[in-house]
């Protein structure tokens, strides 16, 4: 059956993590203050930064090299341990060299983020793998177990960011054991790892660098929000970009699911992978901009029916993101490629130009626009991020607008 295909199944596990994120941050701003949502969201912007530093070094090169080589197994259990020892390593140097919380609140958000980050690794492993069906099973596995934590968390009047932090927890450990048993990641033979290694050192650290750069490129305005304007304006952000879940599912689906395609057809045929990119492309396009259209005209009502009327006066946030996510979009072809051709020192100086910007000119912004500053600030740095990335294809005699536009 053509609902049962490929690129349906994978745009469901993606629509069932994204909406279960959604679902979650609602939840979540519904039933706490906005001061606390935002103390929470800065939470969960550090734990994103861990995940695309983390990435950087085990997933992200895994993605471009895993479908070229032929002793899968071997590499698969390097990764797997691979992520295993970072995750360890980072968790343990941040509970050590803590001074901002008590040891037991540190803890537990450490606990939750090492399980997030090993769930995400879970979902990203099995989507390059082309296992479609196992990470949509796991997906709905967790958004079961969350939602029902969630109700009855809820229901029981004992709902706090503490206890579902603590709930989590033991959901992402159940994960991290059913993907040991899954990958069976005990070789019975020690394989020569060093071409691998090797690989993901000289990869990674543009990946890695990437990482941090696009962090701080997409989130500098986003944090120092927080600083200049408060938690309440931080949070009012954060749940107005929770809004655009849905269309993070088309996003997300190009990085875990069209990325690996997309350099796998270019390893035999550019053009085979060029065309590829751009019938999906403008197949995703004709759902994600009329979301977009709606998400501006109606900005107050999708905000207020998501926090409550204590964010009403910050429809206009939801409107600039709008436009944002129009660049977003557009973005998408330029960064697929760019990584498929493994540019990766151009996918970097990509970022580090926009974070360059964001440093340059944050303070200046902020402390005279406020919000609509952040905005305006996004907004330029995905214009820069897409004129540069632009060039260096066009330096390839990469036409991309051209393959595009005769569509």
């Amino acid at each position: 059956m053509r609902i049962f295909s490929t690129q349906y199944l994978v745009l469901a596990d993606q629509a069932l993590f994204s909406g279960l994120s959604f679902v979650t941050t609602i939840w979540i701003a519904r039933n706490i203050d906005a001061v606390s949502f935002g103390i929470y969201s800065a939470w969960i912007l550090a734990i994103y930064l861990f995940v695309s530093a983390i990435g950087a070094w085990i997933i992200q090169p895994f993605q471009i090299r895993y479908n070229k080589i032929e002793q899968q197994k071997e590499y698969l259990t390097l990764i797997f341990w691979g992520q295993f020892a970072m995750t360890f390593v980072v968790v343990a140097l941040i509970f050590y060299f803590n001074y901002l919380f008590d040891y037991q609140a540190i803890g537990m958000i450490l606990c939750y983020g090492a399980g997030f980050i090993f769930y995400d690794f879970f979902r990203k492993t099995l989507l390059t793998m082309n296992r479609i069906w196992t990470a949509l099973v796991l997906n709905i596995f967790t958004s079961i177990l969350t939602l029902v934590g969630l109700a009855y968390l809820t229901w029981n009047h004992i709902f706090s960011i503490e206890n579902f932090l603590q709930f989590s927890s033991i959901i992402y450990f159940s994960i991290f054991m059913v993907a040991l048993i899954y990958f069976k990641p005990f070789p019975k033979k020690i394989s020569d790892f060093s071409p691998h290694f090797t690989y993901h050192m000289l990869q990674g650290k543009w990946f890695f660098m990437t990482a941090i750069s696009q962090w701080w490129a997409g989130n500098l305005f986003v944090v120092a929000s927080g600083v200049y304007l408060g938690p309440k304006a931080l949070g009012a952000l954060r749940l107005a970009q929770s809004l655009f879940g849905i269309l993070n599912v088309i996003l997300q689906t190009f990085e875990n699911y069209v990325l690996p395609q997309t350099a796998s057809r270019m390893h035999t045929s550019i053009p085979e992978g060029i065309t590829y990119l751009k019938n999906l492309s403008v197949k995703a396009a004709w759902l994600f901009l009329p979301l977009l259209m709606v998400s501006f005209f109606f900005a107050r009502d999708l905000l207020v029916l998501a926090g409550g009327k204590q964010y009403a006066e910050y429809y206009y946030v939801v409107q600039g993101l709008s436009i944002l996510y129009v660049l977003i979009y557009l973005s998408q072809p330029f960064r697929c490629l760019i990584r498929s051709l493994e540019f990766n020192e151009a996918f970097f100086k990509g970022y580090l130009l926009t974070l360059a910007f964001a440093l340059l000119f944050s303070h200046l912004i902020l402390s005279n626009f406020g919000l609509y500053g952040v905005l305006s600030g996004l907004i330029i740095s995905q214009i820069i991020l897409i004129a540069y990335w632009s060039l260096i294809l066009h330096s390839k005699k990469i036409q991309i607008w051209k393959s595009f536009i005769s569509y």
